[in-house]
Formats: structure tokens, sequence, C-alpha cells
């Protein structure tokens, strides 16, 4: 027991040092939690601090990107983005993942730590925390801007890249075209050339489908925000000018073949008709001697007349479309040496067309000489057996009728004086009759005189004829009298001089005698009547006026070159102004003068007894006319230096040489020419028979030379066109429009001059310049392969529309043009469609055209088949397989073509007149439905008209304020050959295979929903889509619950191909890509 107590004090002093130990450790441990924690908000701070150095520095790397079109690089440069932003945010990560713990340790711990004077730790690291936060999501958005450039440059350089190689395969078709060009000099050639054409075509077909690639990956990419859309728009645009290049160069390419084929094909063909038909006009036939049994001689020797005119007409005819061609060919072949710039070599190869010509001229002469003495043979056969026709009908009536009347009555002389009386009276009213036969006889006697005199081929039949008549009739006008004679002397009456030449055939008993027989003459031989008689004077009297024009005309040019002319460039008196200006004051006078004076007059002169066929010179020499353009586009400068210097030094060259007019006079002749051959034409075409003879194809060809003339003059105005006049080709068309382009930001219509061309339609701005002279400042250009024509504009009657590419579905996409007028709309309309249908890559190949029914022919006549093969030569040359491969545009349509469900179009190629109800009447240049082949006739189609262009001439009606036109029919039958495109029967699907191939669409749509890819089906033939699958990071907000399946409704083709869309969440549409 410690009764001192200091065992208790000790230990109480232990429990005191134990408790302050245990408050002191207490104390040092909540010391070291809040230097710990201050310790760590340090470290945190400062890791927080360097990595937002790091950000800064990021981000200054993010937005300074380096970007090149080197796939390598730019495939390196992402791929070290992509590690550069998966290193900063880990880095980041780590210290948010940090201070996210570090706030938790605050808030369990309960100690609240002052970071500052300002905040405590916990506020100090949630700032922190939300600073690097924002920070990162900054940069991730800049990391992700430059990830998106980067992988845009690495598209960019693939474009480059595809650009390049489609540019590359453009070359290659461009050499390949270089390589194979040559002049066919023979058909064996042009073949040749065709064969390597077509294989040419094939190889390009890939090349075409690669170009289109580029051009829909361009639209993509500048769809896509690119960031360099310039350079994507020039790579573009540079894919699309090569391809435009190689496209004229194969339009100029299958333009030479064709045109050559058609040209060699052509003349061999007409050459070989033409020697068959000399051979058979020059043999000897006499057809009057070798007729049919049972068949009437005057109308088998009419029917060969017939015939004979239409191989005339028919042989003329096909030597012009040789000509034809023969000038398209020429036109193609200097046009590729251009194009090609090759050195002056068309020379060797026109003059070898020219041979040709000259050869078929040669031809076409000599058969025109034999045929105008076969039928010079013909119609004195057919006067022949006329005559001997009439000469028969003589002898019979004497042989039936009057021999009859003498049997029965030269022996009863009657009983008494009555019976006596009345058989005289009997007597004289038979010889009434008889003297209608006494007046042929005399009109065939002296038509027998009249034939034999001019030396006719039947001369001596004609000879025995007329004895036979005169010796039968003869025989009875003398029965007749002694008859007489009896009765007269039985009654006592005195015969009279007169009444013994009652029934005689006197030649000269009648005055009237020979205008009788030229009026029965033209009765029975010519049977022409009252109205075909005036008809063929008015044809001599216009043919002479032409004939006694022309030998003026061609006076009036020698005057002029002889007094005026030649006057002025051997005189040394010539005013200063006019020194060396004789081809800017005379043109080509001269030049027009030769051909005249040298070939066309005595052209003409071979048609003086055949009026209708007058227009066959003029076509045939239809090139020549082309002097005329030059002529007529000098003229208004010639006109003008005229006027400023040329009075009184031409007046004084009038009087010197007393020419009868001032030299304006005489230059002006010429123009005058052109418009007197076309009012002389087109008198001569009411003349004549319609289709008859090629009157209508002469006065186009002189109503033509104008027209070239005009065109030439404001093709010359031209500045500023990035391709050559030579290699624009021809004017087809040209006149003033309004114009409203969509492009325009301002939608205002624009005052513009348009050419067409085979290939382009050129825009053009007229302006003036100071001095008031027009010009027209080139503005752009469509190719008419990718040309589409929309007729009808809802509101203006005189509006039309153009567009390139697939049918636009909406205004925005055509450029809308006014016309000043109806007629000049319908024209350009008609003119645009021909112009397209006849483009080598404008659509499909065309349909062959079944032949026209054989005609009438002898088995003995090898030429009238070949004839009939000549007839038949426009069809073949203008149906010559022209391959189709389709252009940038995917083909050329009219408004027609629409997004949905589309029928089966076809072009109609020619003009086409309903015979019946069930028929339908139809145009060249138009657009049809086909329906189906019509069963019951297998040459015939079921067509429809689109229900567009009856419903928008509906409106033009309306909006006009005209009457309701009678309802046209919507459909009806037209015959095969004047559709492009062969229609093929409608194979109608069942309801079962139908209701199959929706199941097989929709599980074809579940199996792309698991792929995470986005496509469409396209239908070929019929431009219906179905929706197939959606992109996956957009599958939140555009889900294909709420995206219509859209199936075509009839499909033509079951082949199916994909390719790639864009989805713009707007209106629910689905841009095709």
């Amino acid at each position: 027991m410690d009764s001192t107590g200091s065992v208790s004090a000790v230990e109480s002093a232990l429990d005191r040092l134990a408790k302050q130990r245990n408050d002191l450790e207490e104390l040092w441990a909540a010391r070291k939690l809040r230097l710990d924690l201050c310790l760590r908000l340090r470290l945190f701070e400062r890791d927080a601090l360097e990595v937002s150095s790091q950000l800064e520095m990021w981000s200054e790397e993010l937005q300074h990107s380096e970007l090149t079109r080197d796939i390598a690089k730019a495939e390196q440069y992402l791929r070290l983005h992509n590690e550069s932003v998966s290193q900063m945010q880990n880095t980041t990560y780590q210290v948010l993942q940090q201070g996210q713990e570090l706030v938790q340790v605050f808030e369990n711990s309960g100690i609240c730590v002052m970071a500052d004077a300002q905040y405590n730790a916990q506020t100090r690291v949630q700032v922190l925390l939300e600073f690097l936060h924002d920070r990162e999501m900054e940069l991730e958005d800049l990391a992700e801007m430059k990830r998106v450039k980067l992988e845009q440059c690495i598209q960019l350089g693939q474009f480059q890249n595809d650009a390049n190689q489609v540019i590359s395969w453009i070359r290659n078709g461009e050499s390949m075209l270089m390589a194979s060009f040559t002049i066919p000099n023979s058909l064996a050639d042009a073949e040749l050339l065709k064969k390597e054409h077509e294989q040419f075509q094939v190889a390009i077909e890939k090349t075409h489908t690669s170009a289109v690639q580029v051009k829909h990956r361009a639209d993509a990419l500048i769809g896509g925000n690119h960031y360099d859309p310039q350079s994507i728009k020039d790579i573009s645009e540079e894919v699309t000018k090569r391809w435009q290049q190689l496209v004229t160069c194969a339009e100029e390419r299958h333009k030479l073949v064709t045109a050559s084929l058609n040209f060699y094909k052509t003349a061999e063909q007409v050459c070989s008709v033409l020697d068959s038909l000399e051979r058979e006009y020059r043999r000897d036939e006499d057809w009057c001697s070798t007729g049919q049994p049972n068949v009437d001689k005057a109308t088998a020797i009419s029917q060969l007349i017939n015939k004979h005119q239409e191989q005339k007409e028919a042989f003329l005819k096909a030597c012009t479309l040789a000509r034809r061609t023969a000038e398209t060919f020429l036109k193609y072949t200097t046009r590729s040496l251009q194009f090609y710039n090759y050195p002056n070599t068309s020379s060797n190869h026109e003059q070898r067309v020219k041979g040709i010509l000259e050869k078929l001229l040669n031809q076409e002469n000599k058969v025109l000489e034999h045929w105008t003495h076969r039928k010079k043979r013909l119609d004195q056969c057919q006067q022949f057996v006329l005559f001997e026709r009439s000469a028969k009908q003589a002898i019979e009536w004497i042989h039936d009728t009057g021999e009859c009347y003498l049997t029965t009555h030269a022996t009863n002389l009657g009983n008494n004086v009555e019976e006596t009386e009345s058989l005289l009276r009997e007597h004289n009213e038979f010889k009434g009759t008889a003297k209608e036969t006494r007046e042929r006889v005399k009109l065939l006697i002296q038509l027998a005189d009249s034939l034999v005199e001019k030396g006719h081929a039947h001369a001596a039949s004609i000879k025995h004829w007329v004895a036979a008549v005169d010796n039968r009739y003869k025989d009875f006008s003398s029965r007749m009298e002694q008859y007489r004679q009896q009765l007269e002397e039985t009654l006592g009456i005195q015969e009279e001089e007169s009444e013994k030449k009652e029934l005689s055939i006197d030649r000269n008993s009648d005055p009237s005698l020979e205008a009788k027989v030229k009026e029965a003459a033209a009765k029975e031989l010519k049977e022409l009547n009252e109205e075909k008689r005036r008809s063929a004077r008015r044809k001599e009297f216009i043919m002479a006026e032409l004939l006694q024009t022309e030998r003026t005309y061609v006076k009036d040019l020698e005057t002029c070159i002889n007094c005026f002319l030649n006057d002025m460039r051997s005189s040394n008196n010539v005013p200063p102004a006019l020194h060396g200006k004789e081809e800017v004051i005379f043109g080509n006078m001269e030049e027009i003068y030769n051909f005249h004076n040298s070939i066309f007059l005595k052209e003409l002169e071979k048609y003086e007894t055949m009026p209708e066929d007058v227009g066959h010179c003029f076509v045939t020499w239809a090139q020549k006319f082309d002097m005329y353009v030059h002529y007529c586009k000098n003229k208004p400068e010639s006109n003008s230096l005229l006027v400023q210097h040329g009075g009184g030094y031409y007046e004084d060259l009038q009087k010197k040489h007393k020419v009868e007019h001032p030299i304006a006079a005489y230059l002006i002749k010429p123009v005058q020419r052109i418009t007197k051959y076309q009012l002389l034409l087109k008198d001569l075409q009411s003349c004549c028979q319609e289709g008859q003879g090629e009157i209508k194809d002469g006065l186009d060809v002189m109503l033509n030379v104008p027209k070239k003339a005009n065109d030439a003059m404001h093709l010359s105005l031209l500045e500023g066109c990035d391709i050559s006049a030579d290699k624009l080709g021809e004017v087809v068309l040209q006149d003033a429009f309004s114009v409203w382009d969509p492009k325009q930001l301002i939608r205002k219509g624009r005052d513009r001059h348009i050419f067409l061309f085979e290939m382009y339609l050129l825009f053009t701005k007229e302006v003036k310049d100071s001095a008031g002279k027009v010009k027209y400042i080139y503005k752009n250009k469509l190719m008419t392969s990718e040309l589409g024509v929309t007729e009808h504009m809802e509101g203006d009657e005189c509006k039309f529309a153009v567009w390139t590419g697939r049918a636009p579905i909406i205004s925005d996409y055509r450029i809308v043009l006014r016309a000043s007028s109806l007629e000049t709309k319908q024209l350009w309309v008609k003119k645009l469609r021909e112009v397209i249908q006849e483009t080598y890559f404008s659509g499909a190949l065309p349909l062959s055209l079944p032949k026209s029914p054989a005609k009438l022919k002898t088995h003995s006549q090898r030429s009238s088949r070949d004839l009939e093969e000549c007839n038949s030569l426009e069809e073949s040359v203008e149906n010559l397989d022209r391959n189709s491969l389709t252009s940038f545009g995917s083909g050329n349509t009219t408004d027609s073509d629409k997004t949905g469900a589309q029928p089966e179009m076809t072009w109609v190629v020619s003009d086409y007149t309903a015979a019946s109800t069930s028929e339908l009447s139809v145009t060249k240049g138009q657009q049809v439905e086909v329906v189906e082949v019509c069963l019951s006739r297998p040459d015939y189609c079921l067509v429809r008209m689109p229900a567009r262009e009856q419903a928008a001439a509906a409106v033009v009606v309306a909006t006009s304020g005209g009457e309701p036109a009678q309802p046209q029919p919507l459909e009806g039958l037209v015959p095969l050959s004047v559709l492009k495109q062969p229609p093929q029967p409608q194979q109608r699907g069942s309801p079962q295979r139908t209701a199959r191939g929706q199941q097989q669409q929709q599980q074809q749509l579940e199996q792309d929903q698991l792929t995470g890819e986005f496509h469409v089906a396209c239908y070929h033939s019929i431009s219906n889509y179905t929706v197939a699958q959606l992109p996956r990071n957009h599958a939140d907000n555009l889900s294909p619950k709420n995206w219509s399946l859209i199936t075509p409704r009839r499909l033509l083709s079951t082949s199916r191909e994909y390719c790639r869309l864009r989805f713009e969440h707007r209106a629910g549409l689905a841009i095709i890509e």
C-alpha cells in the first residue's frame, strides 16, 4: 500500500502523459493530413498548370496544320495527329482523374483548407477541373477540325489521282483517234475505219464511266463542305473539259465515218443502177408488137410510159443523194483535217471525190439522153397504137355497120314511090352517121401524113393501115354513092356536085381539117384535159422565162466585168481610195459569171422540154451557189465603198462604154437573181403535181442561199469564243432571245443572241462599239450531245427551256428562252431536237426500218430491180448504225422525263399523218411513249403522246385567249419505220411475281441495315430508286422508319447497281450523289 501516494501520482502522470501524447498524436495526424492535402493540392495545381501549358502548345500546333496533296504524307500527318490527340486525351484524363480523387478526399476528410486568400482547396480544384475540361473540349473541337481537314486532304489527293487517271485515259483515247485517223479512199477503207471506231467506242466506255464518277465525286466533296472547293471545281472542270474535247473528236470521227460510208455506198449503188439503166435504154424494143395477150396495147404502153417517167425521177433523185453525201463527206473531211491541224492535203481526197462525181455526172447525162430517146420511142409507139386502134375502129365500122347496111339495102329500090322515098330518107340518115367515120378517116390520113413526114419509127405500118382504111372506105363510099344514084334515078332526081362529095375523103375538102387533126391528136394521144393543157402551157412559159432571163443575166454580168472591172484593173485614173479594191467592190462576180456562162446556162437548156425536172439542175449544182453567200456577205462593204468614193469614177466609165445602167444596178444583179430563181421555182411548183420532180428541193436550195449569207454575216461578228469558227461548223440557226439563267442571283431576262451549231449551242451578248458597229461577245456554250429541251412553259407560248444532264425536277436547273414569236420558237425546238437526235452520243441505236413494198417490175429488166434498190438508198443512208455512248448528261430527253415511274420513250424520226381513227399523227423530233407492239399489225406499234405536252398545249391556248381546239387523240398506232428506238413487247409481271419482288426488296433493305452502309438500288430505263439503308451516324434522327420504300412500277431491266448517296435532313429528301 502506497501510503505516500507516489504510485498514484506516477500513474496519474503517466495517464496524463499518455493522454497528452494521444492528443498530440491526433494533432500531428490532423496536421499531417492537412499537410498531405496541401501537398496534393499543390501537386495537382502544378500538374494542372503543366497540362494547361501542354494544351496551349497543342492548341498552337492544331491551329497551324500543314496540308498536302501527297496521299502518303497526308496519311502520315493524320496518323501522327491521331496519336497526338490520343496522348493529349490520356494526359488530360489522368489530371482530371487526379483532381476528381482529390475533391473526393477533401469531401471525405471534412478539412477545409484555404488554397489562397480567395478560394478554399475544393473550390480551387473544381475551378481547375472546369478549366481543364473546357480547354480539352476546345482542343478536341480543334483536333476534330484538323482531322476532318486531313481526311479531306487525303480525299482531295485521291480525287486528284482519280482525275489524273481519267485524264490519262482521255489522252489515250485522243491518241487512239489520232493514230487511227485517215481519210477513206474507198468503201473498204470506210468499213475498216468504222470497225476501228467501234473498237474505240468500246475502249472509252470505262473512261466515260470514270469521268462521270469524277464529276459526281466532285459534287459530293463540295457538298460535304470541303476546305478547298475551288480546287475540286477546277479539277472537275478540267476533266469535264478534256472529256468534252474527246467527245468532240469522237463526234467528228463518227460523222466522218458515217459520211464516208454513205458516200461510197451510195455512189457505188447509183453508178451500178445507171449502168444497168444505160444498157436497158440502149436496147431496141418494139413495145407495139411484143404486147401480152388479153392486154390492151394502149394501156400497157401508157403504163410503160408512166413507169419510165418514175424511173427518171428515181435515178435523178438518186444522183442528187449521191452528190449530197459527197458534199457531207467533203465537209467532214475538211473539218477533220483542220481539227488535227493536218497540212492542206485535202485536195487529193477532194479530187478523188470530184472524179467520182464527174463520172457520175457523165453517166447521168448519158442515161438522161438515152432516157429521152427511149421516151420518144415510147411516145411513138403510143401514137401508133392509138392510130392503129382508130384505124381498126374505122374498118370495123365499115365492116359491121356499113357493109350490113349495103347488104340489106343495095338490091332494094322499093316497090313504089313511097317506099323508094322512104329508102332515100333512110339512106340520107345513115349517110349522116357515115360522115362521122368520114371525118375520122380524114383525120387519120392527115395524121398519118404528119407522122410519116416526121420520120416515125412505124412509118411503114402507118402507111399500110392508111392504105387499108383508104381503100376500104373508098370502096364503101363508092357503093354508097351507087345506091344513092339508083334511088334518085328511080325517083327521077337530078344529082348535084355537092352531094357527090358528101362522103368524099378529099384532104383539101375541109379547110378546118388541120385544127381538127390537132384537136383529135391532143384528145386521143395526149389525153389532157383543159386544166392540164393550161398547166403545161404555163410550165413552158415559165421555163422559157427562166432561160431567157438566165441569158440576160449572163450578158449583164459580162457587161459589168468588161466595162467596169477590167477597165478598173487596166486604168491609171482609179481614185486612190479605190485602188486595189476590186475584190471589195465586185466581190467574186467573175466566179459567178464563169459558173453561169460555162455550166449553169447550158445545164438549164437541157431541161427546156422537161420543166418539171429543172429542180434537179439546181440541186445538182447546189454547192456552187455557196459562192453567192460570199458575194452577199461582201455586199454591204461594197455598197459603203461605192457610195463614199466611187460615184464620179464609175459614172465616167458608164458614159465611156455607153452602158445602159449604172454600176450599182449591175452589182445588185446576183442578189436579185437568187430572188428571181425563188419566184420562178415557186411558180413552177404551183404548176406541177405534188412530189413530181425536184422542184421543191431546188427551191429549198435557193431559199437557203440568203439564209446562209445572213448566218455568215452574224457569225463574222462573234468575238471571244474559245473555239475557232471553222471548228464550229455551219450555223443551223441563229436569232435573238430573252434568256433567264438559274445561276444568276437576280432572276431577270437578259438579251442574248444564240447560235445553234451541230455540236454546240452558243450564247452571246450583242454590243455596239463607239462607231455603232454591232458585235457578239461570247458568254458560254452547251454541247448538243448533253442537251435536253422542254417545249412548253406555263404562262407564255413563246418560251421554251434547255438543260443538260437529267431532266430537271424543278425549274431552277433550266435555262429559259423566250423567242420573238411562236413560229420562231417552234422552229428552234424542231431543229434542236433534230440536232440532238443526230448526235452520236445522244441516245440508243436507231430502229432498222422495214423495207418498203416492192414495186411492179418485169423479170426481164434487172435495172428496174436496181432502181428499186436505189429508191431505198436515202433510207439506208439516214439509218446507218450510229453506235451510242452515253455522255455526261446521261442521255438526251425532253421534259417528259421526270422522277418517279417513267414510261419507255422514243423519238419520231419522220412525219406521219394518221390514215384512220385508230392511228396517230406525229411529227419528226417528237417524243412518244411506247405502249405495246400491235400483234394484229406487226409493222405498227401503239404509242401515247405525253400528257405533259397535251396539258401544256391546253395551258398555252387558255393563256393566249384562243378557242379550245378539237382534242387530239392521246394514243394511236404509228408505223415502226417512223420511230427511232425499237420498242420491245412489254412483259407484265404476275401478282405473285410482283409480291415476290417486293419481298426480296424488303429482305435487301433489312440486310443492308445490318451492314451500316447507305446505298440506293437504281433500275435502268425507269429512273426509280429504292432506298436501302441510312448512314450509321445518322441512325438517331434519320431512322428508316421515317422513310418510305420507293419501288419501280415497271422493271425493264433486272440489272441493279449501287451508288453512294448523300442524305440531307430537310423536307425528307434523299439527294443522289
